[in-house]
C-alpha cells in the first residue's frame, strides 16, 4: 500500500518549502529538480495547494512558492487530504462481504487504518523538515 503519486509528490514540494526560510521564494522548476518531481503535474499540485491556503505565491522577479502558514500548523494529513480527498483508506467496511473471518479482517485492518490516519494528523512539516537536521545542529564553544 503506498500514498498517491499526487499526495507524495505534495509532501515532497511541501516539505521542500518548509525548509525555506519564510521570506523566501522557490520557483516551481527549481523545487521539481529538487524533488524529482515532474514539472507539469507539480504545477497542477501547486495550484492546488495554493487554492486550499497553504501556499501563496509571488509572480515577477524574484517570485515563486512559500507556506503560507507555518510549517508546524501544516500536517502531513491536511496536505494528503486536499489533493486527494481522503487519507489512507485499507478497507470499505460498508461494501465488505460476510464470511467465517471477516469481522476479524475489518476489525484488525480498520485498526491499522485509525492508527495511521492518527500519525498522519500528528505530523507536521515541521517534523519532517526537521528530520534531516538530527545531530548536524551541534555547536562547540571554547
Amino acid at each position: 500500500m503506498q500514498i498517491s503519486r499526487k499526495a507524495d509528490y505534495a509532501v515532497r514540494a511541501m516539505t521542500i518549502l518548509a525548509g525555506l526560510p519564510p521570506d523566501r521564494t522557490m520557483q516551481a522548476q527549481e523545487m521539481a529538480e529538487a524533488g524529482k518531481i515532474p514539472i507539469k503535474f507539480l504545477e497542477q499540485i501547486l495550484l492546488v495547494l495554493k487554492k486550499s491556503g497553504m501556499l501563496r505565491s509571488k509572480r515577477g522577479v524574484g517570485g515563486g512558492y512559500r507556506l503560507n502558514r507555518e510549517s508546524r500548523l501544516i500536517s502531513l494529513a491536511e496536505i494528503i487530504e486536499t489533493v486527494d480527498g481522503e487519507l489512507v483508506h485499507l478497507v470499505d467496511r460498508d461494501d465488505f462481504p460476510s464470511f467465517d473471518g471477516s469481522a476479524g479482517i475489518i476489525h484488525y485492518l480498520g485498526s491499522a487504518e485509525e492508527g495511521l490516519n492518527k500519525a498522519l494528523r500528528k505530523t507536521t512539516l515541521e517534523d519532517v523538515a526537521g528530520h534531516d537536521a538530527g545531530d548536524s545542529m551541534v555547536g562547540y564553544g571554547i
